[in-house]
Order: C-alpha cells, then sequence, then structure tokens
C-alpha cells in the first residue's frame, strides 16, 4: 500500500507557486520541515492561501498541515476546509470545514502543530479539491504559518 500526497510544492520550497493567496508571503526564516513556509497575514480582514489538486473522483482522504504562530503574541484563529469541483470547476461538494483555535505554538521557537483531518469523500464527478487556509479575523493576533500541506490518499501500489 503507498500513501500518495496530491498538493505539489506542499513545503513550499518552490515558494508560493502554485497556490492563490491573499495577506500571504513566502517566509525563508521559519519552518516545519525544509527552508520556507507561508506566512499568512493576520488582524482584522481575513487572508488566505489556497490551492486547486487534482484527485481522483469519489475517493475519500486525510489532510494534514503544519500550523504555528509568528511570535509569543496571541495565536490566529484558523479556518480549514477542503471543496470539491468538476474539472470545469463546478463545485461539487464540501469535505471539510474546521476552526482551530487561536492556541497555537510558537513557529519562531521551532515549535508547530501538525493537524490531522478526515475529509468527506468527494461526489461522484469531483476531479478537483480546493484546500483552503485561512487566517480568520481576530484583532491583535499575530501572523500564521502554514507548512507541509498534504491531502492524502491510501491506495493499494499495484505496481
Amino acid at each position: 500500500m503507498s500513501i500518495v500526497n496530491y498538493v505539489t510544492n506542499s513545503g513550499f520550497e518552490s515558494g508560493l507557486t502554485g497556490w492563490t493567496y491573499s495577506g500571504a508571503t513566502l517566509n525563508t526564516t521559519y519552518s516545519h520541515t525544509g527552508s520556507n513556509s507561508a506566512q499568512v497575514a493576520a488582524g482584522t480582514s481575513g487572508s488566505y492561501i489556497y490551492k486547486f489538486v487534482s484527485v481522483p473522483d469519489s475517493n475519500s482522504f486525510e489532510l494534514m498541515v503544519a500550523l504555528s504562530k509568528n511570535g509569543t503574541g496571541l495565536g490566529p484563529s484558523v479556518i480549514v476546509c477542503v471543496f470539491y469541483y468538476t474539472t470545469g470547476f463546478v463545485y461539487q461538494n464540501t469535505g471539510l470545514i474546521a476552526a482551530i483555535p487561536s492556541r497555537l505554538p510558537d513557529g519562531t521557537a521551532n515549535n508547530w502543530k501538525t493537524a490531522y483531518f478526515n475529509v468527506e469523500p468527494a461526489f461522484s464527478g469531483a476531479t478537483m479539491a480546493q484546500i483552503f487556509i485561512m487566517n480568520n479575523s481576530l484583532a491583535n493576533s499575530v501572523d500564521l504559518f502554514v507548512d507541509d500541506v498534504q491531502l492524502l490518499n491510501a491506495a493499494l501500489d499495484l505496481g
């Protein structure tokens, strides 16, 4: 049995290439693994990153993501979602909506939380998953660090 990660550039080693974002930058100082992470701005407007990935029809997945905060201040409130679409980007269904409270560890001290989520299966016909991570609006909070985003599906290795 082999595990497949459907997210390319999941550790941001190629910068933010392939990711869509608002209020996010590449951080080359703090990371869970490798050299980089995404730094998603805090404050009163929700900043986010997201990525569309191709997935097999009608499968269920596990999402893993490493999260931390920038310093010892008030941690961000994080929303993590997975949405499914057809090849023509027609919305099919939601696989995950999860809130992570503002108790993340300090990434500047090399402390990270790896969050694990079971994701509901896509409906028949869905071939794209959108992984959406948002730093929810929380006044006076610090920035969010995101690294090692993995959408996993266990599949038999027939080779």
